[in-house]
Formats: C-alpha cells, sequence, structure tokens
C-alpha cells in the first residue's frame, strides 16, 4: 500500500509539472504548436518514462482538459449549496462557466478538443473514462437546475428538446457542441445532437420564455452578490489577466464580469 501509494505521487507530480509545460507552450505557440518533443526537452523527465504516462499529444491535451474540468467543478462546487431559485442557481453557473473560460482557457479550449473524434480515438479508454465522468457530473449538475427552473414555472423547454439535451448544450456552448456532439450520447435519447445543435444554436435562453429574475428583483445586483459571495477573488484575477475583445460564449454575452 505504501508502495503504491507513492507511486501514484510520482504520477501526480510528473502529471502537474508535464501540464503546466505544455500550458506554457500553447499560450506561445497554440495547440497546433505542441509537440511532445518540445515538452520532453522542457521537463525534468526521461523520454522513456515520458512515453509510458503521455504515449500521445492527444493524451497530454486530454490530461490539459481533464485539468480544466477539474478547475470549472471546483467553482461550481464552491456555490452549490447557494440557498437562491432555480434563475438565482442559473447565474451561479453562468458564473462559473465563464470564469472557467476566462481563466483557464487553454484549459477550457482542450476540454472540448479531447472530446472530438481524433483526439479520442488516440486516448486510452480508462483516460476517455475519466473525462467523461468530470464532463457528466457537470451536466447532471446543469440539468438539475434546468428542472427545478421547469418546476418552478420560469423556464419552458423548446419542442423536441429534452433537459438533457439543453444541459449539454449549455455546457458546451457554441465552440464545444460542434467538437463533442458527435461523440456525447445521452441515455434514452435518440436524435442526432449535431443536428439538434444547428437546430438551437442560436436558440438563447431568452427566446425560451427564459425569466432571469422577477421584476422586484435586480439581476445585476444578484449577480454581483454572487461574485462577492462565492467568486470575488476569481472575479477580480479575470479582470486583470484576461480581456476578450468578442464574445466568446453565450455565457459571456450574456453579461460582463
Amino acid at each position: 500500500m505504501e508502495k503504491r501509494s507513492r507511486k501514484r505521487l510520482v504520477d501526480e507530480k510528473r502529471l502537474e509539472e508535464i501540464t503546466l509545460i505544455a500550458e506554457e507552450i500553447v499560450a506561445k505557440k497554440g495547440i497546433n504548436g505542441l509537440t511532445l518533443q518540445e515538452v520532453i526537452s522542457n521537463s525534468s523527465i526521461s523520454r522513456g518514462t515520458f512515453y509510458k504516462q503521455f504515449p500521445s499529444k492527444e493524451t497530454v491535451i486530454t490530461y490539459l482538459g481533464i485539468k480544466g474540468l477539474n478547475y470549472w467543478s471546483g467553482l461550481m462546487e464552491m456555490a452549490a449549496e447557494y440557498d437562491g431559485l432555480s434563475r438565482e442557481r442559473m447565474l451561479v453557473l453562468y458564473a462559473a462557466h465563464v470564469l472557467c473560460h476566462r481563466l483557464k482557457p487553454i484549459n477550457y479550449q482542450c476540454i472540448f478538443i479531447a472530446n472530438s473524434e481524433v483526439n479520442r480515438l488516440a486516448v486510452s479508454p480508462e483516460l476517455n473514462a475519466i473525462l467523461d465522468d468530470r464532463v457528466n457530473c457537470l451536466i447532471a449538475f446543469i440539468e438539475e437546475c434546468i428542472q427545478l427552473a421547469v418546476k418552478e414555472g420560469n423556464l419552458s423547454l423548446p419542442n423536441n428538446l429534452a433537459a438533457p439535451e439543453l444541459a449539454f448544450f449549455m455546457w458546451a456552448n457554441r465552440y464545444g457542441a460542434t467538437l463533442a456532439s458527435l461523440n456525447y450520447h445521452i441515455d434514452t435519447l435518440g436524435g442526432d445532437l449535431t443536428q439538434k445543435y444547428k437546430r438551437y444554436t442560436n436558440y438563447y435562453l431568452d427566446n425560451m420564455d427564459w425569466k432571469p429574475l422577477s421584476s422586484e428583483i435586480n439581476y445585476e445586483r444578484v449577480l454581483n452578490n454572487i461574485f462577492n459571495t462565492f467568486y470575488k477573488q476569481e472575479r477580480n484575477l479575470a479582470k486583470k489577466l484576461h480581456t476578450t475583445a468578442q464574445p466568446f460564449s453565450i455565457t459571456e454575452q450574456m453579461f460582463d464580469i
């Protein structure tokens, strides 16, 4: 048991080193500029040991995506017990989504690249399973909020669109759904997610009879309360580190942090 625990610690240390090096390379050269040779050259790990844990570039990308999902989940967990109606809980989802993208843009991008068919075919089933587990946890939380919104009468689902599908679209947004929907299968639901997404690409929450807040509650005040209560440090960091000239996702078009 001691020996296995020590090995796990060593593997985790290597993983942290490699992902940090990969992030630096992607930040300078873009995802297409990422090569295993450059990662190895900048690491303290021997070539043989490296390839045992990271046999392909796609494996590194998947680890970067999983790291982003862990961060995203951590943000959502910070406010998971937020005591509010569905409309306020949805604002928590938006805040976590935007912060993940702005604070971890490389990892955010890799989440969806890792879900592409080409990437998944080059990665071990075990690692893909970890990726799927992280994604499913996020989508399940989003679906829970959607179901609550429907129950409270704050959201009406479009025809031929189920709550799990809407949860997927909200998780993936424009960029992610075009890559991930081919490989993401929702249990017990039929239909082509890719085609459905094309139909709802421009179908924002405001067009689904979604009322973010009642007339008695100030939208901006509640959002600021959420940031100040759960994400004040992250919001300040996002303002310093990253500013987008154009909206990247649906969430960023809804409010400016």
